[in-house]
């Protein structure tokens, strides 16, 4: 069996039980097939198995069980099926306009799920699984192009699946369905095939989230990376074993808000960090704070001084995870982002480098509008020599100006219905300091 790094899969719809249809997969990239089993779709199987694809048995146990007996196979330890994700979009649509703290409009995104998944299991592959909306929503090109790329963006697969409409006028042959379809797997293919190397890249932040995401911290601390996201705060994910021995470079801040104390390691090296210049927030059970008081009136933190950095409790047992996003980029300040974004609005970010530093990587998804005659301006820590665009779609990058500025290098975009990627190279990797 080959290796589940390799597979790009697609969910091969269950009324698809006419072999002739597996033509729809010439010219793209997909090789594997994930099947939810029944006895109809024996001669599809016989001709993909034929034609060299993979088949995955997909579905409840029974169907799984059933998939296997057929000569499917099953979804190895190596691959990770990421539960609770979501299609990509603004739900503000659908349940008309709301306001609240976390955003406006709320955008739902599977980009910190997967950062989680993978920084949990990194040598696992993730593959995410969700459905287009039903019926009466009308699921446009656009929004598949932006499920793909949520979740490409952030290093995962998505399971491509299609819609009723989508699925039956590909059956029927529909000629703008099959453009459509041309659209969607090339958009897979420009993620999953020809910048797969895009998935080795590292996150980069100043900015460091410590939990074990599981029991009581479950709910909190995952929707604290989503918060940060939404915020185009860079962050990178610490689990608390590896966070007493791992090397700290290049943070400025680290979230410890998980109940309870923290284990004696962890904690030392919490407060060393902190008394060399870093800000570190904890939640309420951190005891005895060794820190001064700064007498600075917060409504939610108590913030200490200790050494050459500061140290933020939080006074509230079950801290909220939007104001703890928003407070520790406030503390923290602007000037260690890793991007700063003019003239957009309703888009994530995210933001990795190279293993050697030498090529740094802005992804920017796009959740809203953009009218021909927007531009925006994407700012990035460092100086660096060029700069390609790429987007879907295109037959290639183009080649963007790269300002000097402040500091550092600004980029202007031209309008990108759904998904850009700002690609910068450079002598050396510039990271900002305290």
């Amino acid at each position: 069996m080959s290796s589940p790094a390799s597979w790009i899969p697609l969910r091969w719809p269950s009324a698809w039980i006419d072999p002739a249809l597996l033509g729809l997969l010439e010219g793209t990239r997909f090789n594997c097939l994930a099947m939810e089993w029944s006895a109809a779709l024996a001669p599809v199987a016989a001709r993909a198995r034929a034609a060299g694809l993979t088949l995955v048995a997909i579905g409840s146990e029974a169907a799984r069980a059933a998939g296997s007996a057929a000569g499917l196979e099953l979804p190895p330890d190596s691959l990770l099926i990421a539960a609770d994700s979501v299609w990509p979009g603004m739900t503000a649509e659908e349940r008309g306009a709301e306001s609240g703290p976390t955003a406006n409009p709320w955008i739902d995104s599977n980009g910190w799920l997967l950062r989680l998944a993978r920084a949990r299991s990194p040598q696992k592959t993730v593959w995410l699984m969700f459905e287009p909306p039903p019926p009466p929503r009308v699921v446009l090109l656009e929004n598949y192009l932006r499920a793909i790329a949520d979740c490409g963006a952030a290093g995962g697969r998505w399971v491509v699946s299609l819609d009723s409409s989508l699925r039956g006028a590909l059956a029927r042959g529909d000629a703008k369905a099959l453009e459509s379809w041309k659209a969607i797997a090339a958009a897979v293919a420009f993620f999953h095939h020809w910048h797969s190397e895009w998935a080795a890249y590292e996150p980069v932040g100043v900015v460091g989230l410590i939990s074990d995401f599981a029991g009581p911290n479950e709910a909190v601390t995952p929707e604290i990376l989503n918060l940060m996201g939404r915020r185009s705060l860079a962050y990178r994910i610490l689990a608390p074993p590896a966070a007493a021995t791992a090397t700290l470079a290049g943070f400025e801040a680290l979230i410890y808000v998980d109940e309870g104390a923290p284990p004696p390691a962890l904690r030392r090296r919490l407060l060393d960090f902190a008394s060399n210049g870093g800000l570190v927030m904890v939640g309420a059970g951190w005891k005895q704070p060794e820190a001064k008081p700064t007498g600075i009136d917060h409504p939610r933190l108590d913030v200490r001084r200790l050494g050459k950095g500061r140290l933020a409790i939080c006074r509230n047992g079950s801290p909220d995870p939007f104001m703890v996003a928003r407070d520790v980029h406030m503390l923290l300040g602007r000037a260690f982002d890793f991007a700063r974004f003019f003239n957009l609005a309703a888009f994530l970010s995210h933001c990795t480098a190279s293993p050697d530093g030498l090529s740094f990587l802005v992804q920017v998804v796009s959740f809203a509008i953009r009218f021909p005659e927007d531009v925006a301006t994407v700012w990035v820590p460092g100086k660096w020599v060029s700069a390609r665009l790429w987007s879907l779609g295109a037959e290639g990058p183009a080649q963007v100006e790269v300002v000097d500025e402040n500091g550092g290098t600004s980029v202007n975009l031209p309008p990108v219905p759904v998904y850009a990627a700002i690609q910068l190279v450079g002598p050396g990797w510039s990271r900002p300091r305290s």
